[in-house]
């Protein structure tokens, strides 16, 4: 399959080189997504140019790539929550990214299913968005009937 990868980090010129590897192994918690958009964010940059190294320290090279949408091409053996193509979206669990990419495996728990008036570049765009507004509510402790 096709699929983007870092090869190195660099501050000053961001660089993915399209490159072939194999389609990427499920586990029996995983679903197999066929990637039919990516969203590109801040966090790509940032990863690309060794910002988050820190936090979380990649081996290179690795597939870029943290919002995606796509259909479900298949499931694990304990998966209970999708079936074979449902269309869904997930922001990729830091520890596995690689939506830039034809495929990728992602545990069923990052997953949501997409709602039908959202296309699929629209909802490449809702999953780091709705974490970080979820996030601040959260800080803000954020109650109902409150402003």
């Amino acid at each position: 399959m096709r699929a983007a990868q870092v090869k190195q980090y660099n501050k000053s010129n961001i660089t993915v080189e399209m490159v072939d590897i194999d389609k990427p192994a499920i586990g029996a918690h995983d679903v197999l997504i066929k990637v039919s958009a990516a969203g590109v964010n801040p966090l790509d940059n940032m990863i690309s140019r060794g910002e988050i190294k820190m936090i979380v320290p990649y081996k290179l090279p690795i597939v870029a790539g943290n919002e995606v949408v796509g259909v479900v091409e298949e499931i694990g053996d304990r998966v209970s929550k999708f079936k074979v193509n449902d269309r869904v979206f997930a922001r990729l669990p830091l520890n596995r990214i690689g939506a830039f990419a034809e495929y990728v495996a992602v545990d069923e728990d990052a997953l949501a299913i997409v709602p039908e008036y959202l296309s699929d570049v629209e909802a490449a765009a809702v999953p780091l968005t709705a974490l970080t507004i979820m996030q601040a509510l959260d800080v803000m402790e954020a109650e109902s009937g409150k402003t």
